[in-house]
């Protein structure tokens, strides 16, 4: 695709012979690459050095050199997805304001996202009015192939504030969220536990918890879940702030700040505790003991359930065990 595009750059009067094959290969890329292959386009492709003849038609004007841009995309709208990595602000803007059709792909929306991360401000308003045209008509599989990366990225890119919250109109849709379940339940490898916390700030996935706790493949996952279904409530990072170690040597470190919320009402089955109890994961067992802990009061049948937790194999269950057999269940 670099070699198309830096034919792009050197047929500049004639560019709609390679716009058709650098949009077919574009979309293909995945979303991480995103902020490389803005980077890499603007350089391959030469954009913010305008021709002669741009500069004579635009009378040599800062603010009006990139008519040629300007009037490409006023022709052929498609233009806008490449322009949305021009070095110039006023293009990027002009670009999102043009497009009028949803991204094709995760990488697209990636990019619409990066640019609700630009620096400059014209640009980010340009990218929250296009994103509030078009959020209903993304696909629900774009969407959901382009939340692992966007949702990690929500707190590590700096300059959006309210325009990250657009993200969770699209992420939050309840035809988006049974494909990121699906991916969750059939998924063996990855990051899936860090996904996972990233997705339950959304109410509509409390629905899935029992699926996902019953039947995913990774056992972080259903660690996870289980741990949302016996607590009662979900837990997902909110940000992160500044915590001092010394005021008087201005010396303090970063810190991770937690938003939490009750499940919404779902029906769990009563045995939730033994199931959690009996996985095959330590991981899960764990999870299962640290909840009885946390809510000794949900269990009917505690000192069964106790017992079975200090015959287990893993010396980790069996101490959560032995606490809990010290530790008098409340009246």
């Amino acid at each position: 695709m670099i070699a198309k595009l830096s034919a792009l750059a050197s047929t500049r009067e004639n560019w709609d012979d390679e716009l058709p094959a650098i949009l077919t290969e574009l979309p293909a890329l995945p979303p991480q690459l995103v902020v490389l292959a803005s980077r890499q386009i603007a350089l391959a492709a030469r954009f913010g050095k305008p021709t002669l003849m741009d500069r004579l038609i635009a009378g040599f004007s800062s603010e009006r050199v990139y008519v040629r841009e300007l009037s490409l995309m006023r022709r052929t709208p498609d233009y806008a997805w490449i322009f949305l990595f021009h070095p110039n602000g006023h293009v990027r803007e002009a670009a999102l304001d043009s497009l009028q059709t949803p991204p094709s792909s995760a990488f697209f929306l990636a990019a619409v996202a990066w640019r609700l991360n630009d620096w400059a401000e014209p640009v980010r308003r340009a990218a929250t009015r296009y994103v509030q045209r078009v959020q209903r008509q993304i696909a629900p599989d774009v969407v959901a192939s382009s939340a692992p990366y966007l949702l990690d990225r929500r707190h590590s890119w700096g300059r959006w504030g309210s325009e990250a919250d657009l993200l969770d109109e699209v992420f939050g849709r309840p035809d988006v969220l049974p494909i990121i379940v699906g991916f969750l339940q059939r998924t063996a490898n990855g990051s899936l536990a860090k996904y996972l916390r990233l997705v339950v700030r959304y109410p509509a996935i409390d629905q899935y918890l029992p699926a996902l706790a019953a039947s995913a493949i990774q056992p972080q996952v259903r660690a996870i879940a289980y741990r949302c279904l016996l607590t009662g409530s979900v837990t997902w990072l909110a940000g992160y702030g500044w915590e001092w170690i010394d005021k008087i040597y201005g010396i303090r470190k970063r810190v991770p700040k937690f938003d939490h919320r009750p499940l919404q009402d779902i029906s769990l089955p009563p045995d939730l505790f033994w199931q959690a109890a009996r996985d095959a994961s330590v991981i899960v067992r764990r999870a299962a003991a640290d909840a009885l802990i946390a809510s000794r009061a949900a269990v009917p049948d505690e000192d069964r359930l106790i017992a079975h937790l200090e015959q287990d194999k893993n010396p980790s269950v069996r101490s959560r065990a032995a606490f809990l057999r010290r530790r008098p269940r409340p009246s």
